[in-house]
Formats: C-alpha cells, structure tokens, sequence
C-alpha cells in the first residue's frame, strides 16, 4: 500500500490488518483506512451469496476531512441504515473507520445475517402455514400462538 496520513491528525498510518484485509492504521487516533475492495471481501465473507447486501450509504453529507486516498473532501453516511457512521473517499477508493467503528461494522454484518436469515425463515413458515391443507383458518391461527 501507498503511503497515507490520517484525515484527523495527519500523522503517517501503519500497515495493519481488518479482519483477514489490508488496512492501514494510525498510531495517534487509532482510526483506520480499509479499501472499497476490503470492505467488500469483509461483507462477501459473512454474508451468504444468495443474500441481497442492499444499499451502504445512508444519509450521506459532506465533512471537513480531506481524503488520505485523494485528498478530495471526504463524504459521511450511515453504514447501512445502521447507527455507524464512515467517512467515504469521493472517488469511492476506500473508508475512513473512527476509532472502534471497525468492530461496530463487523457487529453489524452479524446482525444483518441474522436478521435476513430470520426473515427468510419466517416467509418460509408463513408459506407452509397457509398451505396448511384442509385445516380451518381458525386452527391454523391456533397453532401459531401454541408453539
């Protein structure tokens, strides 16, 4: 990796690793820099295939940081509708995590598989409840709350 300073007190980052990715670190404010690529190959591991990932970027606005990347003006958004928020290359190179938001955004992935792998049982289960054969729509209910 090229070398970078950090967007907060532009002191040089160190070489690190983000989960199994590259990343690059800063001694001072213990933030870090992880690629697009990165953080892609993050999410491709914990989410399935089959799992639509949706959109990243929620209420994005612009920040005073320049970009380590490009120098450009770095954009924040929410991490996927999540309570987390980035900052974001405007050339899409890479993300900028505060201090601790790299474990608030593995927190996240976990909990957006189980939510996805929830909701999926749950269409299954409402597909097999209302193909439940000749039983009433009275006993069907029934059998929803009673177990």
């Amino acid at each position: 990796m090229k070398m970078l300073n950090c967007p907060i007190d532009d002191s040089t980052l160190a070489d690190s690793k983000l989960g199994d990715q590259p990343s690059m670190k800063c001694p001072e404010c213990d933030g870090s820099w992880i690629s697009f690529e990165a953080l892609e190959s993050l999410e491709d591991k914990h989410f399935r295939e089959d799992m639509v990932k949706g959109q990243r970027r929620y209420g994005e606005h612009a920040v005073d940081h320049a970009c380590p990347h490009c120098g450009g003006q770095m954009t924040r958004f929410r991490y996927r509708g999540y309570n987390v928020e980035l900052e974001a290359c405007p050339s899409d190179a890479g993300f900028w995590l505060d201090q601790g938001e790299d474990s608030l955004i593995k927190n996240v992935m976990k909990k957006r598989v189980s939510n996805l792998s929830r909701s999926g049982s749950a269409q299954k289960d409402w597909a097999r409840f209302r193909r439940g054969g000749g039983r009433s729509f009275i006993d069907k209910i029934k059998d929803l709350f009673s177990g």
